[in-house]
């Protein structure tokens, strides 16, 4: 992903999306590479994503932070997955990209056993804490859940 940031100036910069956000380290209070007086104006999408999902799992209505979701685009063609993109969200200081998830998807066709060892795979470093263990559960579920519906929707 690639995104466009506009100054109170005028003046235009872009940075690639992993480089936008920060991780906590020793300043926690800043979570973007956005200078003081930047917003963002445009971002743009790089690819052929026709089959994208984004599912989100809260303890309430749609305003409410994410516990866990999933971003899941694939690009498929005659049943084979080509190429895969898997984020995840609520589960990290910033999003999370499943390069593992993404490599055990490409070349596969959609099962129900592979929507699992995707999961599995998105959550394999996962380290819960005292009040969080169950994210990686939910999240397992989340992105389980999104798989399936990236596969099976109408284009």
């Amino acid at each position: 992903m690639l995104w466009s940031r506009s100054r109170a100036r005028v003046a235009r910069a872009a940075c690639r999306s992993p480089s936008f956000t920060k991780a906590p380290g020793t300043t926690p209070d800043i979570e973007t590479s956005l200078q003081p007086g930047e917003l963002i104006s445009a971002f743009s999408i790089q690819g052929r994503w026709p089959r994208s999902v984004y599912l989100k799992a809260r303890d309430r209505q749609s305003y409410e932070f994410a516990l866990s979701s999933a971003a899941i685009a694939l690009d498929v063609q005659d049943g084979t997955i080509r190429d895969a993109r898997v984020a995840l969200g609520g589960v990290a200081t910033v999003p999370w990209r499943a390069r593992e998830a993404e490599a055990l998807l490409k070349g596969q066709k959609f099962d129900d056993g592979l929507a699992q060892r995707v999961a599995d795979a998105a959550f394999a470093e996962a380290r819960g804490r005292r009040h969080n263990s169950f994210k990686i559960a939910l999240g397992k579920r989340v992105v389980a859940r999104a798989l399936q519906q990236a596969v099976t929707m109408e284009i």
